[in-house]
């Protein structure tokens, strides 16, 4: 009886992570944010309005376009256009900028890579930081004058899986 009791146990065990792992993808194209990419599930937007830098009296809009699953996964998309001025800035020292601000004062940078992304091979670094609010993986992508950032924060062994990969890899940039 007990070795019964165990073994539905150990069923309904494995069929529940299975089910908790399993995450619907759907298609997502933003016309605005000239971006496309899969969601886990129903995304929400919503914009914000960011200094522009230091001494600056000037805004910049932040769009985010995000989907949060239980447990405190955020899977995002963000982009912004720069001022003309750091558009026209090399990509590295942009995307060092990024890298920082995402890592903060407390954050560890475990992982970085650049690479290109689409055809247009635009300039991209994916990162994975540490911080103490948990992980966070980042495809930061510069595209023109816009910037890109696709996220997901969350625990490292979801934001190191194979659904997060999927995520980071559909991003496509639009015309």
């Amino acid at each position: 009886m007990r070795a019964r009791i165990v073994a539905v146990v150990g069923v309904v065990a494995v069929l529940g992570v299975a089910t908790a792992q399993e995450v619907e993808f759907q298609q997502y194209a933003s016309t605005d944010g000239r971006f496309k990419i899969l969601f886990p599930g129903p995304v929400k937007t919503d914009t914000v309005d960011v200094p522009a830098g230091k001494g600056s009296k000037d805004t910049l809009k932040v769009t985010i376009d995000s989907v949060e699953l239980r447990g405190g996964t955020t899977f995002l998309v963000t982009y912004v256009d720069a001022p003309a001025d750091v558009a026209k800035q090399e990509p590295g020292p942009r995307l060092d900028k990024v890298r920082d601000a995402n890592k903060g004062e407390k954050g560890k940078v475990l992982e970085e890579k650049n690479l290109t992304v689409g055809i247009e091979k635009h300039p991209a670094r994916d990162v994975l930081i540490e911080t103490p609010e948990g992980h966070l993986r980042n495809r930061i992508v510069i595209a023109g004058p816009r910037l890109y950032q696709v996220m997901i924060r969350g625990a490292k062994d979801v934001v190191t899986s194979k659904s997060a990969d999927r995520f980071l890899d559909s991003f496509e940039v639009t015309k």
